[in-house]
Formats: structure tokens, C-alpha cells, sequence
């Protein structure tokens, strides 16, 4: 049984899975019961050839440079025909990717222009049953239904052909506290049914080593690559980390095995000159439905091609990788999913640009389960089934026998695209219209041409001769068909064959009890309405020769359409074709638990019934589906639990189908049914038998309904947030009280509501948003748009006119601003949404917030979008970058349509059905990161070579989930503003600082805002205008306008720029600017010679500049030439000069140095020394009596010495003239001297020396002087 219990990542045997709870002996078995032998192989079959997918990487060959695979060190990337035989179904074996080619048949021309208007359908079916003229299947031919297994988890859930789901193993220790997978994408072949050749496909493998439970890297990975594998199975906050490995063919070999058009934006030629086109070995890894940075949201920019690739465009302008994980080298990128979100099934697929629908239905998607604790504990205590089925349907078409696809699609390129067994893909777009039949109708049309419609749409390439025009010979060919290219994009791909877990029509044992399942919806455009019917019959339904023994074990029970006593009031009475089922026939309740973004806030159960249509002409939805079982358009997932308690074992049970192809107007042509006209019982197409259950063993309990209603509103409240609009459905589960239900009428423009845990109401704007239908410009072929309105004056914070920074720090121009970027007005300025191109200026611009913020407040980022359903398809769309709420439906006339139940909780797809208008809470939340990174900056339109980068924020894409339509163009930027707003104006300005202060640059700059806030300031400094080489980081506040960098060494250039910053993003940097400081010359010198000596020139000035030392440089010249002499004197502001000689002039002046940087010199300052002293001469002495009792005498004498300060005259007296006895000395400044108080009748010795700083002259010769008596 293809089980799976709690999905936590493996850490043994790579792929295995525990046992299920409680399981039969033959539970797990995958082979047909004892009723339903094997099949005898025929030599006559078709499937006589080797049965599965190869065992090894399809080449050998040296050990891929960007990623090692421990498993066979073989090359994946160049493509090498190997041949192989073998009858074993599970054994596995290479096969040429020519299998089956043959020699084609005459009727099979692919260099032939299609046949626009018949005979041939150009539509092949899968492989149909050939009937013998008795009426009987001829063995070998066509598709049995429910012959092969579930694929499940794991080798040991393998089925008869060798396929299953592997489950990666992490490595959890190359990067603690994460799980790590190295993932390669690669082309390999496996068999998808017994009953049809092994197919050409590519898909995903893990490569590196899984850590054991003794945490040592040894678990290796199966040897080569599974379709739909490997699941990535993780928990909720605990991240993973991906490496991934483009490791598909190069060159031609790397080509795509289906129908590519190099029309589309992406896959053809690309920006530069000449003929360079893209190549098809581009490759995006995009997990839908998780939150995390942009870098890592699998953009369809965000390419990689394989190491080998010769061409210009190796990466896509979108790509960046995880910062803090290694350079993954050339072919490869990184991923980083932080988990930090409720718990979910999401879904890896290939997105890249003009390829993405194609590289899909190559088999580029697997599955990612985030497993979460609220979950766990409930199946913990029982209430939810421990046993889990993934069931992932897609719908495919094989490429039938030469003969079948000659008359279907003669125009298809076996050599190029794959003959039988290969997947098939339509690539003739066929108009519905005929202007030139009576009735204007194509029969064999299938899509809208514009020129041929009412109002015909300009296209560049018109209408065309028709080269099978033959009015006599084919008059059903017009002169003038459709000017499309060949091969051609379509809007829509409906397969005839369904697939669940990469099996075609499936069966799946199971016990009588309740199980989980996961289902996700993998078809590229079809929706499905899951339902359960006991099938007509019990019995076994194969005969051990492979023969038919009752069809009835593969059908439902069919009654008509119409009222019928005894039928539900709900069940159809339209008279539908082929009937609805029998409602007595109707098996288990589906209870819905989960979707696409987990829990929902209560149970939902979904009795079995037929699609219905709204049927209320008035109404403007009318034949819009108006009821179902289990509704998934394609991406969306629900979480379930069936009870086959309910079902007596040895019952048959088929999962069915009946929704619609395209919703709700569905083509009957893609509608296959064991009805059809065509159709033979217990044989494919058939889009209606999904899967079949066998219930076998003894019954169990019934599943507890009652108690699940109890307790899941809780798990809910513990792994979901509020909802944004609050509404009477999540009051059990966070104990609120919802007077009524909230919804938006028709005409509004705002909804008042009280949030949870406010205190009073809020109003927020209603912004419009539509999804349309439109013609291309091109070749007039059917294409979708998503509008949104024109921008108008003043508009901010609804998102529709918010400007887009660009890489320089520019912003983009609002729309209709006039210049190249504006957009067409084909509507009003009053609001009206207008088609928007992909490469338009983006017009969906949110502020990410944090949770704690309360919703309403201004730094609030919480929008409601009113999105119009104006196609005449519902379109899914998908919501990238977080989840978000469906707040209402309302019809254009007014009409409140209830919410469904499984439409509550959160949705990251929602459907817009025509004529309704559906309005959605947004509120993106970052997500938790260990880095930071930077906005998205990338040219809007890759494909223009003379496109300039603009910024785009966090880029992430809002698109529809058609994957025809999205390829087309239905697919335009969601700008998440999560980095702050970049700061504007930076200015530096030098501050030489002073003897206090440090030199430094000051740096202003203008804060653009708080929306979304900055934690914080980078400031970068460099010596490199490209800021390359050594970078010096200065974190600066977050609500700081100026900085002023002291930490810079005068004289150097520095070059500054600077971003805002929180704690997961920044933004683009702001303009950069230059400059350098210089240090201020010392000011105020002064230079003098001290009056005491000895000789000195003393030095004194102002430092201006703040300094670590002082230069002081002397010279004997003006211009420092002559005796120049430079001393270091220490932080000072004087210096004392000692060195000098007498009677010279010296210059002097001063500089300041910090860091090994001077400053200028100051100005000079000039001093002359005094010359040494000469001795006075012409020393004459008088004396006289100037009082009764004593004498004077007064001295006068001669000197060329200057008086004043600092110099003088000794004047020396004694009794002899040897001047030993009475000695005295006076010091005088003047030429003279007055010696008063001498004794009379006395006779002295007189002498005098000059002196000053620098010395004192000799004495003069004694003088005698008698006084009077």
C-alpha cells in the first residue's frame, strides 16, 4: 500500500517509509490480486521491450563538475543513446530515446503547413484499443485501465514497473541547524504504464549524501532519477537549504522533446544582436506555496542552464544566490527555504521564462511536505489517521502508433518530439472561426483568431494565404488562413490520460478504515471535481491473459441527467451527455482538513455529487460550476480523510472526475468518458477514472468525525495566524465572536471591519484588479491579461501608482507618466483596470509587515484587492511571496455568493470565476532569514537588449495558474516592499576638526520613510569609486539623518554610499559621493628671544587641527631653503629654541601631523638673535656732596650694546683697584649710574661690563673717584 505516516525526513534506507498503522499483510503489495492475475506477456504486444526507467544516470562519464553524485559519479549532461533489453516489469533498464521511432508513414509530414480546417483534428489521443471485425480489442492495443499500482514512497512502495516517490534524505551537517539537498535535474526514461513504451522525460534527483541516524553522511540516493521524485519531506522552522544542479543535455541535445514556439518572450532569440536564441535547457526550481526571499522564490528570470551550455545567457538577469552558502559554480544556484509557516503540501516545478507549461509536462515537478507540530499532535492523539497517500494528479497525452497519429496529427515531429509512448503536446493553433463558411464556424476550431473576430485586434502578423485552398478540389479550405507560427503556443492542454503519483489509472489497495491523503492538482490547465463511486462492478476486471473480464470494475454506474424520484435535490438534471452517476452509488464522504495552505479552521465534509451549473439566466455567472465534491484547480491542494470503514471489503471504489474542460464552458472533445462515442470499455482516454480502490480486510472503527470537529479548530489557532478580515468561521477557533459576516458589495470602495484583538473598526481601501481575456499583438492568438487601473494623482498605499526604485536609486516613472514606460490609457482615470503586459511598470506594489502590527494602523501594509472576473475561464491565480485571505465573492449584479467552507482559512490560489468579483485580503509577512539581501534589480523586459535595470523590491509574481496562459503572458511582477525605502541626497563634507576634535567627513542624507521600517543604516567607505578591495562597514541608526565618520586619515579620497537596512533585506544604495579631509594649519606664530638667558628663540602658535605630533622647521631664508631644520616636538602649542647662534635671523614655522598626514605649514615667523655684548667705553665718574653726611658719585659711559629687556650693564665697585676688597655690584639698564650714600673723603673703584641673552662683555679698565670731604 502506497503509504506514508507523518512524513518527517528520512534518515536511513533512502526512499523508505514506515509501515502502515495497522496494515494488511497484502497492504503494501503491488500486485494484482489474486482475482486480477498479471497479464501474460504476449509476444504480440507492444510492451514486448525493456518495462521501466533506466537504473542508472542515462550516460556515464567523468563526475559532473557542479555537483557530485555519490551514487554513480556519471555525467548527466550529454545525451547518449544506450540500448537495453529485458522482460522483468520492476527491472530497470536504459532506453534509447528513439524507441519506437521506426521508418514513418507517408501520411505523417512534418515539414508540412497544418491544416487549419480539417480533415485531420491535429489533436492526438492517446493510444486507442484496435477492435478485430468481431468487435473485440485486438491484444497489444490501447490503454487498460487499472492494471498497474499506486506508485508509493519509497523502493519498498515500488509498483509492478518499478516506479515510485522517492523521499530525499537530508544531509544535517554541512549546514547545522538545516536539512541540505543537493538536487539535480536530469533527462532519463521511465514507464508510466504497462501498456505503453517507456517515456521520455526529465525531472529532479537528489545527489548528494543523506546523514544516517548516527549522523554521518552515508545514506545514499536512489541511482537515478524517479518522475515526480523526490519529495522533500521538512519541518516547521527548521530550514532547508538547496543546491541545484541544471544537469539536463547541452548543446542540440539539450533541446526540448516537445513542441517549443520562439514567438513567446523567453524562447526564442534573446536580447543581444544576431541569431542567439535562448536555449531550452533553461531551468528554474520554483516551490509553490513557500514564503522566503525573492532570491529563492524561483522567478521566471531566475534561470540556470547546464555548466556545459554554450551561450550568452548561462543565467537568467533574475538570478541571485543564498549569500551565505558557497558559490554553487557554473549550471547551478542556490536555494534557502526558512519553514517558518503553517504546515502544508507544496509543489516544486520548473518556471522558466517562455518555457515553463512545456518544461512542466516534461515532468519537472515534485512534491514538498512542511510537516507541523498543531498537525502531528493531532494525529498523535488519534484524530487524524497516522496513514497518509500522497496522490499527485496530472493529465498527459502519448504519442499513439504512426498509423493513429496520421490521422489525428500528421504534422507532429516523431524525430523531434518522440514517436509512440512519448508525451504529446498540441502546436497547431486552430481558430475557431471560418469568415468564409456560411455559418463563420471552423468544426474542427478550438480557439477564438482576433482578426477574424467581431472587433478584430491589429496583429502584426494577419491573416495568410492558405496553400491547401482548392475551391474545386477542398472547398472546406479558405483562401486565407491564420498568420500563427508552427509549431504554435495554445492557450489551454487538456491530456486524455490521467496520472496519480506518475502511474495511468492507477488502483490502490486499501484496508477498511480511514486514511489521509494529500492531493495535489498537477495538471498544467484542467481542473478536477473529485468524487467516489462503488464501481459497477467487484469483480476482477482483467483476465490473466491481459484480456477483459468485466469493464464494470473500472466504471462508475450512469444514470441520465435527469429528475429522478428518489435523487438528492442537488444532483443535475441538465440531460447531460453520457449521463451522471448513479447516486445510490456513491461512496465515502470526502472531509476536507487542509488546502494549499494548510489546516483549515474547521472540517468540511463533501458528500459525492456531480458538478453543477448555475442555471439562473439573470445571473451574471451563469453556467458557472455552482456545485461540486472536491474542487482543485490546477495547483491547488487539499488535505483529506476518507473512511473506508463506511465500505464493505471486497468493494471496488473509483476516484472520478467530471469537472469541466476548460471551467465552467467545458469542450466535450476533452471531456473522455466510457460514454464517448469512441470510447471502449476498460480502455483509455478516459479523463473521468482516476484511480481505483480495492477494499480488502477486516473492517475497522469508524473514523470519529465528531471529535475531528472538536479538536481541529484549535490545531488551527496554533499553526495559522488571525485572519486578516474577520469572519463568524474562525470564532471557534480563536474564541472571538463575529457578529456577522463581512463581505464587499458590488460597488464599494472601502470595508469597515474591527480586526482581531482591536478595539475599534478600521477602513481600508478596496483597490480593482481584473483578469481578462485579450488577443496577443502579435499573431492574434487568444491570450488572458491581469489589469489593474490606471495610475492617478496622489495615489499611495493601495500599491497601484507606488514608485519602483530603479539600480541607480531612481525611480520608475507612474504609469501613463509620458515617457517610455507609460502604459496605454484604454480606460478612465476613474480606477477602470487596464490589460497590463508582463514587462509593464508593476502595479502591484505591498509593504510587508509584521505581524505584531495591528492591521489598519499607518505602517500597516494590508490591501484588499477586488479582482473582476472578465474572462470567459475561471482563472486560478496563484499569489506568490505569502498567502493571502478570500474575504468575499459577489456577482456583477450584486449577488453575495457564500464563502465556501474550504474556501476559508488561508489560500495562496484562488478561483475567479466569469462575472464575479472576488475580493481578497493581502498582508505579506517577511519571512525569517540569517542574512540580508537587496532588492531585485533586473531590465522588465529581459528579452529587450536596451532595456535598463529598474529595481523591483522583492520581486515575486502574481499569475495565473493555467500554464498555457501564464506562458502568454498572464504573469506579472508582485512587488513585496520588504527592504526599506533608499536614502536619497547623501552629501560628505570635510570637518578638519581642531586640537580637541578629530579630523572627519560629515555625512547627511535624506530618510525616505517608514514603510516598510529600517533597523539600521550600512554606510560603506572605500578608496575605489567601484568600491572594490577593502570596504569599511559603519552601522548608523535607523533614525539618523547624519553621520560624521571620525575614523578616516587626512588626505585620502574616500568614497561613500549608504542603504537602509532590516533585519532580512536592505536597499538598493544611494547616489555615492567623494571627498577627502584636509588638516588645518597651525595659526598665531610667534617666534621672540627670551630675556633671561641663555640664548633662545621661543615658539608659540594655535594647533587647528587635531594632531599626534608637531613639526617645527627653522631656516636662516624666506623660502626654507638655506639651513633648513625640522623637529618633532610633540603635541604642543610653544617651543623653546636652543640651538641658535647670536646676531642671526632665523625663519621659522609649523605644521600639525595625525596619522602620518601633515597639515600645511603655518605662516612664517621671523627673529633676529641679538649679537654678544661689546664693552662700554668713555666710562666717566663724577662725584659730589649731595647730603650733609654723605657723597655720590654718578658714572656715565659709552656703549653700542641696545638697552631694554634682556639687556643691561654690571656696574662694579671696590676699596683697591684689584677690586678684592669691599666688592659690590649693581645691575643697571641705562648708560649711566647714580652711587649714592658713599662715605665722603673716600676714594672707589669703578668698572662696567655690558650684558644681554647672549653673554656679557669684558670689564672696562678701573675708573677711581675721590669723593668731597
Amino acid at each position: 500500500m502506497a503509504l506514508f505516516r507523518r512524513l518527517r525526513p528520512a534518515r536511513s534506507t533512502p526512499g523508505t517509509v514506515p509501515a502502515a498503522r495497522n496494515a494488511a499483510p497484502d497492504a503494501r503489495q503491488r500486485t494484482v490480486p489474486s482475482r486480477e492475475a498479471p497479464p501474460a506477456r504476449s509476444p504480440t504486444r507492444r510492451d514486448a521491450g525493456p518495462a521501466t526507467v533506466p537504473g542508472t544516470d542515462p550516460t556515464t562519464g567523468p563526475a559532473p563538475t557542479t555537483g557530485t553524485d555519490p551514487a554513480t559519479g556519471a555525467d548527466p549532461t550529454t545525451r547518449t543513446d544506450l540500448a537495453a533489453t529485458g522482460t522483468d516489469l520492476a527491472a530497470a533498464a536504459l532506453v534509447p530515446p528513439s524507441v519506437g521511432l521506426g521508418p514513418p508513414t507517408a501520411a505523417l509530414d512534418p515539414a508540412a503547413a497544418p491544416r487549419f480546417f480539417g480533415p485531420e483534428p491535429n489533436l492526438a489521443t492517446s493510444p486507442r484499443p484496435r477492435l478485430d471485425p468481431d468487435g473485440r480489442v485486438v491484444p497489444g492495443t490501447g490503454l487498460r485501465k487499472f492494471v498497474d499500482a499506486l506508485p508509493g514512497l519509497g523502493p519498498e512502495q515500488a509498483n509492478e514497473l518499478g516506479g515510485y516517490l522517492p523521499v530525499a534524505v537530508p544531509d544535517t551537517i554541512s549546514f547545522p541547524g538545516c536539512d541540505y539537498y543537493e538536487i539535480g535535474l536530469q533527462e532519463y526514461v521511465q514507464r508510466l504504464h504497462r501498456d505503453l513504451p517507456p517515456t521520455r522525460l526529465r525531472g529532479y534527483r537528489q545527489l548528494n549524501l543523506g546523514t544516517d541516524q548516527h549522523g554521518h553522511n552515508t545514506v545514499r540516493p536512489p541511482a537515478r532519477a524517479y518522475h515526480l521524485g523526490p519529495m522533500i519531506v521538512a519541518r516547521r522552522d527548521r530550514p532547508v537549504r538547496i543546491k541545484f544542479i541544471n544537469q539536463l543535455p547541452t548543446g542540440r541535445a539539450g533541446d526540448l522533446f516537445l513542441p517549443v514556439d520562439p514567438t513567446l518572450p523567453g524562447a526564442g532569440i534573446g536580447p543581444l544582436d544576431g541569431p542567439a536564441p535562448y536555449p531550452q535547457n533553461r531551468a528554474v526550481l520554483c516551490l509553490q506555496g513557500v514564503r522566503t526571499a525573492w532570491i529563492s522564490a524561483g522567478n521566471p528570470t531566475q534561470w540556470v542552464t547546464p555548466a556545459g551550455e554554450i551561450t550568452p545567457y548561462p543565467t537568467g538577469p533574475g538570478l541571485t544566490h543564498v549569500p551565505d552558502m558557497p558559490s554553487p559554480g557554473a549550471g547551478a544556484t542556490t536555494l534557502y527555504f526558512p519553514n517558518d509557516q503553517s504546515g502544508r503540501l507544496m509543489w516544486f516545478h520548473d518556471n522558466a521564462l517562455g518555457l515553463s507549461r512545456l518544461t512542466t509536462h516534461s515532468g519537472q515537478l515534485a512534491p514538498y511536505l512542511l510537516t507541523d507540530p498543531a498537525e502531528e499532535r493531532l494525529v498523535d492523539e488519534g484524530v487524524l489517521p497516522a496513514d497518509q497517500v500522497p496522490l499527485m494528479v496530472t493529465d498527459r497525452t502519448f504519442v499513439p502508433d504512426d498509423a493513429q497519429l496520421a490521422a489525428e496529427d500528421p504534422t507532429w515531429d516523431r524525430d523531434r518530439w518522440g514517436a509512440c509512448g512519448s508525451l504529446w503536446y498540441p502546436h497547431v493553433y486552430q481558430p475557431r472561426q471560418n469568415p468564409f463558411r456560411p455559418d463563420g464556424r471552423n468544426p474542427i476550431g478550438r480557439w477564438d483568431y482576433g482578426p477574424w473576430c467581431r472587433h478584430p485586434e491589429a496583429a502584426a502578423h494577419g491573416p495568410t494565404s492558405n496553400p491547401y485552398h482548392d475551391p474545386v478540389a477542398a472547398p472546406e479550405q479558405p483562401p486565407l488562413a491564420p498568420g500563427v507560427p508552427h509549431p504554435s503556443v495554445v492557450p489551454h492542454v487538456y491530456g486524455d490520460t490521467p496520472l496519480v503519483n506518475g502511474a495511468a489509472y492507477p488502483y490502490l489497495v486499501v484496508e477498511p478504515r480511514a486514511y489521509r491523503f494529500r492531493i495535489l492538482n498537477a495538471c498544467p490547465d484542467r481542473s478536477l471535481n473529485l468524487q467516489l463511486y462503488r464501481a459497477r462492478s467487484d469483480g476482477p476486471m482483467w483476465h490473466a491473459d491481459g484480456n477483459l473480464a468485466d469493464a464494470g470494475a473500472g466504471e462508475v454506474p450512469m444514470v441520465e441527467a435527469v429528475r429522478t424520484p428518489g435523487h438528492p435535490t442537488y444532483w443535475p438534471t441538465d440531460g447531460r451527455d453520457g449521463g451522471v452517476p448513479d447516486p445510490r452509488s456513491a461512496g465515502p464522504e470526502i472531509i476536507r482538513i487542509g488546502n494549499e495552505c494548510g489546516l483549515l479552521p474547521a472540517p468540511v465534509v463533501l458528500p459525492n455529487r456531480p458538478v453543477g451549473y448555475r442555471y439562473d439566466r439573470l445571473d451574471p455567472g451563469v453556467l458557472n460550476v455552482d456545485g461540486h465534491t472536491l474542487l482543485l484547480a490546477p495547483g491547488e491542494r487539499a488535505d483529506v480523510v476518507v473512511d473506508f470503514a463506511t465500505v464493505p471489503p471486497g468493494s471496488t471504489l473509483i476516484l472520478y472526475n467530471d469537472c469541466p474542460a476548460p471551467l465552467p464552458g467545458g469542450d466535450p472533445r476533452y471531456d473522455h468518458h466510457a460514454g464517448s462515442p469512441a470510447a471502449v470499455p476498460g480502455y483509455g482516454p478516459d479523463t473521468r477514472t482516476l484511480l481505483q480502490f480495492r477494499v480488502a480486510g477486516t473492517p475497522a472503527d469508524r473514523y470519529d468525525l465528531d471529535r475531528l470537529r472538536d479538536e481541529l479548530p484549535a490545531a488551527y489557532a496554533a499553526s495559522q495566524p488571525p485572519p486578516i478580515v474577520p469572519q463568524p468561521a474562525y470564532d471557534q477557533a480563536f474564541g472571538t465572536r463575529t457578529e456577522r459576516e463581512t463581505v464587499v458589495p458590488a460597488n464599494a470602495t472601502a470595508v469597515s471591519f474591527t480586526p482581531v484583538g482591536a478595539t475599534g473598526p478600521v477602513t481600508l481601501p478596496v483597490v480593482d484588479r481584473a483578469v481578462r481575456q485579450v488577443f496577443e499583438p502579435d499573431h492574434g492568438r487568444l491570450a488572458g491579461r491581469l489589469a489593474a487601473p490606471l495610475a492617478r494623482s496622489g495615489d499611495d498605499g493601495d500599491g497601484s501608482s507606488l514608485p519602483c526604485p530603479g539600480g541607480d536609486g531612481s525611480s520608475l516613472p507612474r504609469s501613463g507618466s509620458g515617457d517610455g514606460n507609460r502604459l496605454p490609457r484604454s480606460g478612465s482615470a476613474d480606477g477602470e483596470p487596464v490589460p497590463r503586459e508582463p514587462a509593464d511598470p508593476p502595479t502591484e506594489i505591498l509593504y510587508a509587515t509584521d505581524p505584531a502590527v495591528p492591521v489598519g494602523s499607518p505602517t500597516d501594509g494590508t490591501q484588499l484587492w477586488r479582482i473582476r472576473g472578465e474572462d470567459r475561464l475561471t482563472q486560478p491565480l496563484h499569489f506568490g511571496g505569502g498567502d493571502v485571505q478570500l474575504v468575499s465573492r459577489v456577482a456583477r449584479d450584486g449577488t453575495v455568493r457564500p464563502t465556501p467552507a474550504d474556501e476559508r482559512g488561508w489560500k495562496e490560489t484562488v478561483r475567479i470565476d466569469p462575472g464575479e468579483d472576488v475580493v481578497v485580503a493581502v498582508r505579506p509577512v517577511p519571512p525569517g532569514l540569517p542574512f540580508t539581501v537587496d532588492d531585485c534589480v533586473r531590465p522588465l523586459d529581459p528579452t529587450d537588449g536596451d532595456a535598463r535595470p529598474v529595481g523591483l523590491g522583492w520581486e515575486y509574481r502574481w499569475h495565473s495558474q493555467l500554464a498555457g496562459l501564464r506562458d502568454q503572458g498572464m504573469s506579472r511582477p508582485l512587488v513585496v516592499r520588504v527592504s526599506p525605502r533608499a536614502p536619497t541626497g547623501l552629501t560628505a563634507t570635510p570637518v578638519p576638526g581642531s586640537a580637541i576634535a578629530l579630523p572627519a567627513i560629515a555625512l547627511t542624507w535624506t530618510d525616505n520613510g517608514d514603510r516598510p521600517p529600517a533597523t539600521r543604516h550600512r554606510l560603506e567607505r572605500a578608496t575605489s569609486a567601484t568600491f572594490a578591495g577593502p570596504v569599511t562597514v559603519l552601522t548608523v541608526a535607523a533614525t539618523a539623518t547624519r553621520y560624521v565618520d571620525a575614523t578616516v586619515t587626512p588626505g585620502v579620497t574616500y568614497h561613500y554610499r549608504i542603504r537602509a537596512e532590516n533585519a532580512v533585506a536592505c536597499s538598493v544604495w544611494s547616489n555615492s559621493v567623494l571627498t577627502a579631509v584636509r588638516l588645518a594649519a597651525p595659526t598665531g606664530l610667534t617666534a621672540v628671544v627670551p630675556t633671561t638667558a641663555p640664548l633662545r628663540v621661543a615658539l608659540r602658535w594655535t594647533n587647528r587641527s587635531f594632531a599626534t605630533g608637531v613639526d617645527v622647521q627653522r631656516a636662516t631664508n624666506p623660502t626654507f631653503t638655506s639651513g633648513p631644520a625640522t623637529t618633532a616636538v610633540g603635541i604642543i602649542d610653544h617651543h623653546l629654541d636652543p640651538t641658535v647662534a647670536p646676531e642671526t635671523t632665523y625663519y621659522y614655522r609649523v605644521r600639525t601631523t595625525y596619522l602620518g598626514t601633515a597639515s600645511p605649514w603655518s605662516t612664517v615667523g621671523v627673529v633676529t638673535t641679538p649679537p654678544m655684548p661689546r664693552t662700554p667705553t668713555m666710562v666717566i665718574a663724577t662725584a659730589c656732596v649731595a647730603a650733609p653726611e654723605s657723597a655720590t658719585v654718578v658714572l656715565r659711559w659709552t656703549s653700542g650694546t641696545a638697552t631694554g629687556t634682556g639687556c643691561g650693564f654690571v656696574v662694579e665697585r671696590a676699596a683697591d683697584s684689584a677690586f678684592a676688597r669691599e666688592l659690590t655690584a649693581f645691575t643697571v639698564s641705562g648708560r649711566g649710574f647714580t652711587n649714592t650714600g658713599l662715605g665722603r673723603g673716600v676714594t672707589y673703584w669703578y668698572r662696567v661690563r655690558a650684558f644681554n641673552v647672549v653673554g656679557s662683555s669684558a670689564f672696562t679698565a678701573p675708573v677711581p673717584v675721590t669723593t668731597p670731604t
